[in-house]
């Protein structure tokens, strides 16, 4: 019998993380090309947040993220995903996540000296192939 989703006050609803993580990946890619190179990454990792939070609200079969989930630690947002597990056999893509994980914490979102372009289109390329991943584990 399928588990009903659960009504929580507070938070924010799962499907708005959904709709601004591609929001956020888009405005990035604009950010990009144009070699704003901070901002992109800045915000190619918001919408992996953003999407990593949409999972939980699926997994958790919870219309609203829970607050105590109102975070930016990737890792802990992976792991209340349930993803972890299947991100953790492929090796290759897990050891990307937690670079980009460690790296994206206060030191990579607040740069004020600019990343070189090719770091920049790297960084951001790891982040789409993670966003594309998460998608795909979800549907």
């Amino acid at each position: 019998m399928p588990r009903q989703r659960a009504l929580q006050s507070g938070g924010t609803r799962g499907t708005v993380f959904k709709q601004v993580a591609r929001l956020r990946l888009e405005d990035g890619a604009v950010l990009l090309e144009n070699a704003r190179y901070s901002g992109a990454i800045y915000l190619a990792g918001y919408a992996l947040e953003c999407l990593l939070k949409w999972a939980v609200t699926e997994r958790q079969q919870c219309i609203y993220l829970p607050l105590e989930l109102e975070t930016h630690d990737l890792a802990e947002l992976l792991a209340q995903s349930g993803l972890k597990g299947t991100l953790m056999r492929d090796h290759g893509l897990s050891a990307k996540f937690d670079a980009l994980a460690e790296s994206w914490g206060p030191e990579l979102r607040y740069l004020a000296k600019e990343p070189t372009a090719k770091r920049a289109n790297e960084l951001y390329r790891q982040m789409i192939e993670l966003y594309d991943w998460i998608m795909e584990q979800r549907i």
